[in-house]
């Protein structure tokens, strides 16, 4: 009854927002669906990833979402022709911010996705750093694909990762590690933080480092990120990074560097008293535009006083903003730490590395974190909630035909952390102990692991000596999983449990 209730709730806080809309009723009946869909599959999709926000604040974010950005929503059939501007972008949904408009395919999934796009985001990130947009599009891009999964990939009874044909497979690894590293919370802040005053991309950096006492991961993000760039992307980046370079040659000789920028600081100071004679004193406003105009040619002349005033006004922000930057450099321990940043971004320059290689650097990283932070938890719920963690990135792809388990340098570095978590486990007494054999116990509950069952905690192992070798069954509650055979050949001495009882994997 009480789901029934939260559902009717949502339904008619829905049913309010789109009496005010002028959507078709098949439009209106798409969203209702969509809603009942995401109340559905949400408690899965929960148990499963762990980091994430509460039904509640996701509904309440994607009505809210609907009430202030959505006007005008269009679904179009994929054998039609207005589905060619779709096919055209590889995309199942289009949306337009100015113009709250949404463009997409007929389903709760595509209508999700549309939704979560238009939704404003900002992930800032301070300072002119040369990836910025890149990276700021990538962390869009995974929060897009992270809510779409919760009709993607659960459908109320079951999970199953499926990946669509535009399905970007970089932006979405990057956001998952991120949500693991850092949680929902501080993904949630950083998008929805509408100003610069608050550094989250140095807050993540210094997160991270409390744990592998190194900028690594972070190193490797930066380079993975700037080799998914081509084109005049490349080149912009390239050249933003080519003048970080000029400026850190300089910084190198501190003295010199320092005069130079108190010079070029006493310069704007005189242009900005300039500027602000001529706006207090109109006679001299006036003066100032004659000068100017004599300079200029016939059709580039400027025409009225006010438009010169807007023009200077916008020159004075212009000069006190470097006056600013400058003032902020000069601060030792701003110079330093300025220095040391450049050097950090520098890094990356001209990296000659292949992208699949970057990317598996980049993940022994995310992994040598999930490792050290491992080590430093104690209680059974953090380290079970590192088991569905492990779990779920098994499921995780690089690339269209590549997953990360399919690297064995990964592969291995998962098994010995899962190894750790199970050994953890079985000491504090919360997971069963099958055999007094570590490697042995470790794989039999390595094997049950590697299931889509919703919950862990439901599942139950059933264990056979076999001539050909341990029988290892494993069940979701009472329902059968599936079945598997250790090759060694195994007595029932070297058994914790009794052959054929199924047995629960966790106390």
């Amino acid at each position: 009854m009480g789901l029934f209730s939260k559902l009717k709730d949502y339904h008619s806080e829905l049913e309010e927002i789109l009496d005010k809309k002028y959507f078709s009723s098949s439009i209106k009946s798409l969203l209702f669906s969509m809603i009942y869909k995401i109340e559905v599959s949400y408690e899965d999709f929960q148990k499963v990833k762990k980091s994430v926000r509460s039904k509640e604040d996701f509904l309440n974010e994607i009505i809210e979402t609907i009430r202030l950005y959505c006007d005008n929503i269009k679904v179009v059939e994929p054998d039609s022709n207005q589905a060619k501007l779709l096919i055209k972008n590889d995309v199942k949904a289009l949306t337009n911010e100015k113009e709250r408009s949404i463009l997409t395919y007929p389903t709760e999934n595509s209508l999700l996705f549309a939704i979560s796009d238009i939704s404003p985001k900002y992930f800032y990130i301070n300072g002119d750093f040369p990836l910025k947009n890149l990276l700021q599009n990538c962390l869009v891009n995974g929060y897009n694909l992270n809510n779409d999964e919760i009709l993607r990939d659960f459908n109320g009874w079951s999970w199953d990762k499926v990946y669509d044909d535009d399905f970007k497979y970089i932006d979405n690894l990057i956001y998952q590690n991120l949500l693991v590293i850092l949680g929902e919370k501080f993904l949630y802040e950083w998008r929805t933080y509408g100003s610069t005053r608050k550094d989250f991309l140095e807050d993540a950096k210094q997160f991270i480092k409390y744990f592998t006492n190194d900028n690594k991961y972070i190193r490797n993000l930066y380079k993975v990120v700037y080799l998914t760039s081509e084109g005049k992307e490349r080149e912009k980046i390239d050249a933003d990074l080519r003048e970080k370079a000029k400026l850190l040659k300089k910084m190198e000789n501190k003295i010199k560097f320092i005069e130079d920028e108190k010079a070029k600081e006493k310069k704007l100071n005189k242009r900005l008293q300039r500027i602000d004679l001529a706006l207090n004193d109109k006679k001299i406003l006036i003066e100032e535009l004659k000068k100017v105009n004599k300079k200029l040619e016939k059709d580039k002349k400027i025409k009225t006083v006010s438009t010169y005033r807007k023009r200077l006004t916008n020159e004075r922000k212009k000069y006190v903003e470097e006056i600013q930057k400058i003032e902020y450099i000069l601060v030792p321990a701003n110079f330093l730490n300025e220095k040391k940043s450049i050097e950090e971004t520098l890094k990356f320059y001209k990296c000659k590395d292949h992208l699949e290689e970057t990317v598996i650097n980049w993940q022994k990283e995310f992994l040598n974190f999930i490792d050290k932070k491992l080590n430093k938890i104690t209680t059974r719920d953090e380290i079970i909630n590192i088991l569905y963690e492990i779990r779920y990135y098994d499921r995780l792809k690089i690339s269209k035909d590549v997953f990360v388990t399919d690297i064995e340098e990964i592969s291995n570095i998962i098994d010995k952390i899962q190894k750790k978590a199970i050994t953890k486990l079985c000491r504090l007494g919360a997971m069963k102990i099958f055999s007094m054999d570590i490697n042995l116990n470790s794989e039999i509950i390595k094997y049950a692991l590697d299931t889509k069952i919703i919950e862990l905690e439901d599942t139950k192992v059933a264990l056979k000596c076999e001539e050909e070798g341990l029988v290892i069954k494993v069940y979701d509650k009472e329902a059968f999983e599936k079945q598997g055979r250790k090759r060694t050949k195994i007595t029932q001495k070297s058994l914790e449990v009794k052959e054929n009882r199924k047995v629960k994997l966790f106390n």
